[in-house]
């Protein structure tokens, strides 16, 4: 590259004919495309997490692969490990096909407490 040159930069256009949809959580934003039948399988998740316990919250799913699935979950009492094997080993019949991989956004991306959770939990 020459000296003062600007380094060139790639353009995404809307000639991508694959719908996205962008869901904010925190300061995360999680942009994914909406494939056929993945709303309808966002939808059975979320209803069994929900089974599983009422208060995890399904953040996003990813379809990094046409074999494999990224879930990201929230919980007012945080994610730990244990919660991830809970949910994974609770969408145990999904690993027939899929890889399943099950995360927390992270901390500081986590969905807003209300007052009485930021009172509780030290900081």
């Amino acid at each position: 590259m020459q000296a003062g040159r600007r380094p060139e930069r790639a353009i995404l256009t809307s000639s991508f004919s694959v719908p996205y949809v962008c869901r904010e959580v925190g300061l995360a934003h999680f942009f994914y495309a909406q494939t056929p039948g993945m709303n309808d399988l966002q939808q059975n998740i979320q209803q069994e997490l929900a089974d599983l316990d009422g208060e995890i919250d399904l953040v996003a799913i990813e379809q990094p692969r046409t074999d494999a699935l990224r879930l990201f979950i929230d919980h007012p009492a945080g994610v730990d490990l244990a919660l991830c094997e809970k949910v994974t080993h609770h969408l145990n019949h999904l690993r027939a096909d899929y890889a399943l991989e099950v995360s927390s956004p992270g901390p500081k991306y986590r969905r807003n407490a209300t007052a009485s959770e930021s009172k509780e939990s030290p900081q």
